[in-house]
């Protein structure tokens, strides 16, 4: 699995430094809501579900050098967007930076690249959007974890225990046709 690192002006791929310089990093996330409509009532109901998952923006400035032209810079970045794990699909990458474990956030996806011309100068302003990825197996345990033990479920629940009474059950011997009764 390939590393994201976004700091001190550069961003890496793996082991490739992407052309550009980081001008900005923004981070956002938002409650996942269940609207409803009500009878009677202006507006929707909102019961809140949960999180969606955050979007990662990195801004880059793509300058023209002695190296290479802005354009040549972004057609890097647009391989980098292309790049395919070994099934053909979108790479996931982990991430090692401070920002992004602050908030939780441990792998992502190359969700989105944008390019921004400008007559001003030789420069291309590009957005590279990544979205958080949470394997649906890291999903599973977060459920289980919220799922209630039935320990929990009797000791706030009056009535409920966790060891319930055997049931009376009856026995029927066929063979010498007598029945008895246990308890």
């Amino acid at each position: 699995m390939s590393l994201l690192t976004f700091e001190d002006g550069m961003v890496r791929l793996g082991d490739t430094a992407l052309p550009g310089v980081l001008v900005s990093q923004r981070v956002t996330c938002e409650v996942r809501f269940d609207e409803q409509k009500v009878d009677g009532v202006s507006g929707k109901k909102k019961t809140p579900l949960g999180w969606e998952d955050a979007d990662v923006v990195l801004v880059l400035d793509l300058v023209s050098d002695d190296g290479a032209d802005c354009y040549d810079q972004l057609a890097e970045v647009n391989a980098a967007f292309r790049g395919t794990d070994r099934r053909t699909n979108p790479r996931v990458l982990e991430v090692a930076n401070r920002h992004l474990m602050a908030r939780g956030i441990r792998q992502v996806v190359f969700s989105r690249l944008e390019s921004e011309e400008r007559d001003v100068d030789d420069t291309l302003r590009v957005t590279l959007a990544f979205v958080e990825h949470r394997p649906p197996i890291v999903r599973v345990e977060e459920a289980g974890a919220k799922t209630p033990r039935p320990a929990d479920v009797a000791a706030t629940t009056p009535g409920v225990t966790t060891n319930p009474e055997p049931e009376a059950t009856l026995l029927v011997d066929v063979a010498g046709k007598r029945a008895r009764g246990s308890r």
